[in-house]
């Protein structure tokens, strides 16, 4: 989170953050990668374009309405979160055209007990 809020101040919107994207140097320090669609943005800047990945793309860029920049990476990041915790992610997509047609981002995502109950709450606040 580090990193993504380092990547905020600065006014960059990463737009495909993602268990990929997330990497570990020789020291073991976490590095952000992969910044082809990432782009400097104003924090209440409307984008339109369709990027990231499908299964930790937010539902406001599937609606196709535009979209801020700087919320998705916090989505894709709970996504990260969830998948760490539960070892795959809520939502299944090989294309963002999946997502709509499966009607996946009006289902509620399933929270087990097997994690704490602040990382629940965690989770449900980014997501």
């Amino acid at each position: 989170m580090e990193g993504i809020t380092y990547l905020h101040e600065n006014k960059v919107s990463h737009r495909d953050i993602k268990l990929d994207n997330i990497l570990l140097d020789g020291h073991g320090n976490i590095k952000i990668g992969d910044f082809g669609v990432s782009r400097k943005t104003e924090e209440n800047e409307l984008l339109f374009e369709q990027c990231g990945t499908p299964a930790y793309i937010a539902p406001e860029i599937v609606k196709d309405m535009g979209y801020k920049g700087f919320p998705v990476d916090i989505w894709s990041a709970g996504i990260c979160l969830f998948a760490m915790l539960y070892g795959n992610v809520p939502f299944k997509a090989n294309q963002i055209g999946d997502l709509n047609t499966v009607e996946q981002l009006n289902q509620e995502i399933e929270y087990k007990d097997t994690v704490s109950k602040d990382a629940i709450d965690l989770m449900k606040t980014m997501l």
